[in-house]
């Protein structure tokens, strides 16, 4: 007695649906672990301190390097005070202002920075490592 298949074995629905589904999960592990990097690329070593940082919702990052050269970045963009202070007027969300500066970068730049973002109305917020015990 011969059987007959439900199924075509040449069907293409067997081979769409896997295929659908692993590239929509490389798509979704894409999009979240695109989001969960503050600022790819600048190496900063923060100063240790007891007092962390709560998260905050939509933070304007500013990194600040250290000797030879101090350099200011906003946006993954080497700034001056100047360009710094201009992005931050345009920008329409006035949120908190996160300050990574590094170890040896010196205190007037840093000051200067804080400065500008109070003046351009940002609640200013030193980003420090955890205190190693």
């Amino acid at each position: 007695m011969r059987l007959r298949r439900t199924q075509e074995p040449g069907s293409s629905f067997f081979f769409l649906a896997p295929a659908l589904s692993t590239a929509l999960c490389l798509i979704f592990f894409l999009l979240i672990g695109g989001t969960l990097l503050l600022q790819p690329g600048i190496a900063i070593k923060a100063p240790q301190s007891p007092f962390l940082l709560v998260p905050h919702h939509d933070p304007r990052v500013v990194s600040i390097t250290g000797s030879p050269l101090p350099t200011i970045y906003f946006d993954n963009q080497e700034v001056s005070l100047e360009e710094l202070k201009n992005r931050l007027l345009s920008s329409n969300v006035k949120s908190s202002l996160i300050i990574k500066a590094d170890q040896q970068a010196p205190y007037d730049l840093l000051v200067r920075v804080m400065t500008v973002g109070i003046n351009c109305g940002f609640s200013v917020i030193l980003a420090t490592s955890a205190a190693s015990s």
